[in-house]
């Protein structure tokens, strides 16, 4: 049986639109150059573009397209670095595009010389940057807060989106009193730099390296926003630079990747104010093999890719549509209707044949009124697939 490995990527908008990729780690073949013989395997290849992570060693294999022509050898440079041989590894220390040059040689002697642009970015992982806990409460006595319930917070920030790693910090409107008037460059103990979670409770390491650097706030209940950040130098002087938190459902991707948002909750609970956000008492429609988020979800059901789109209104209220990108011509297909979703009133569903997607970027993009054709770009942008380049959804299915 063939098996599909998915993974997703959060990617920050800095770079070239995000996209999303399921893939299988053991079949990635950069795409595109026709006439070339050679292609990468071991990187993660979304559409016509080849992602690796920043400060991370990573391998990749060079290889024939032609099974009855191997290669038999091979020299590269990746930044300013030779290296001999068909498998190399390199630790990447430049954000953005890089160019791999390769030459290499073919058992029957001939020679190919090729460039491929890599895209380095600062996280591949696929998880939430920012997780927000609350781990207690008490009651204020006195002052202007008397009687009110104040909780105990712990947000942890990966430190996957950080670049020194050394001194952490954070600002906010943290400031009861005084809202609008947010705390700048508060520092982050050193002892509260290394962060696990460990059966969903965030755990201090004191003998080891975190993934996580921990803010811990006491806060009342109405809606904070801040940003989160390191300092220059390691003993907290210098510039203060925000994080890139793009991806995470505490960010408003349309207004500041910097920045995030929540509301602390008069019951106990964290409510994430950013895009593509679903409460969790609000089912969202797939089986248990989905993928996806809030805004845009898919599966793969008896040889059919079915596609949920989370509209603005209730579907009852719209004659919604999708079309899809030819990724030829750039040009979009004739729009098809969306059909309802039982029990979820918000979304509306359609059906591909598992064909059209497998081992091909998809471009999707949807609307509320088919007759007028006019996609809905606003609610678009909140999904964590969304390309800001290219103002659509986007995503690969790599199946082994």
């Amino acid at each position: 049986m063939k098996k599909i490995v998915f993974m997703m990527i959060l990617l920050a908008t800095a770079f070239a639109g995000c996209e999303y990729v399921e893939f299988d780690e053991t079949a990635q073949n950069e795409t595109g150059a026709e006439k070339s013989q050679l292609m990468l395997k071991g990187a993660l290849i979304s559409g016509d573009k080849i992602y690796v992570q920043k400060d991370v060693v990573t391998s990749v294999q060079l290889v024939s397209t032609n099974t009855n022509n191997p290669l038999t050898s091979a020299t590269w440079t990746i930044e300013n670095t030779n290296y001999n041989g068909l498998n190399v590894s390199h630790k990447f220390s430049n954000l953005g595009d890089v160019v791999v040059h390769v030459v290499a040689t073919f058992q029957s002697g001939t020679t190919e010389t090729r460039d491929f642009t890599l895209t380095v970015t600062k996280d591949m992982s696929a998880y939430d940057p920012v997780k927000v806990y609350v781990t207690g409460s008490s009651i204020i006595s006195g002052g202007t807060w008397n009687g009110y319930t104040r909780y105990a917070v712990i947000m942890l920030i990966s430190k996957e989106r950080a670049t020194n790693k050394t001194m952490y910090g954070y600002s906010g409107n943290f400031n009861d009193d005084n809202q609008a008037n947010w705390l700048a460059g508060v520092k982050v103990p050193t002892i509260e730099a290394n962060y696990i979670i460990v059966n969903g409770v965030p755990t201090q390491v004191t003998n080891d390296i975190g993934k996580y650097f921990a803010i811990k706030l006491n806060l009342i209940a109405r809606e904070y926003q801040g940003a989160v950040g390191e300092f220059e130098k390691s003993d907290g002087t210098g510039s203060f630079s925000w994080l890139d938190l793009s991806g995470s459902a505490y960010v408003k991707a349309s207004e500041n990747i910097g920045i995030f948002k929540f509301r602390m909750n008069s019951n106990g609970t964290i409510t994430p104010l950013g895009d593509g956000y679903v409460p969790t008492t609000d089912n969202v429609p797939g089986t248990a093999g989905d993928i996806g988020e809030g805004i845009f979800r898919h599966e793969l059901v008896g040889g059919k890719l079915i596609v949920y789109f989370r509209l603005k209104e209730a579907f009852s209220n719209l004659t919604p549509f999708m079309s899809i990108k030819n990724q030829e011509t750039g040009v979009w297909g004739t729009p098809i209707a969306l059909t309802a979703v039982s029990n979820y009133s918000n979304y509306g569903k359609a059906e591909l044949l598992e064909a059209q997607v497998i081992n091909n970027l998809t471009s999707l993009r949807f609307g509320n009124v088919k007759s007028t054709g006019v996609f809905d770009f606003s609610q678009m942008e909140k999904s964590l697939y969304y390309s800001q380049e290219f103002k659509e959804i986007r995503f690969t299915i790599l199946r082994q």
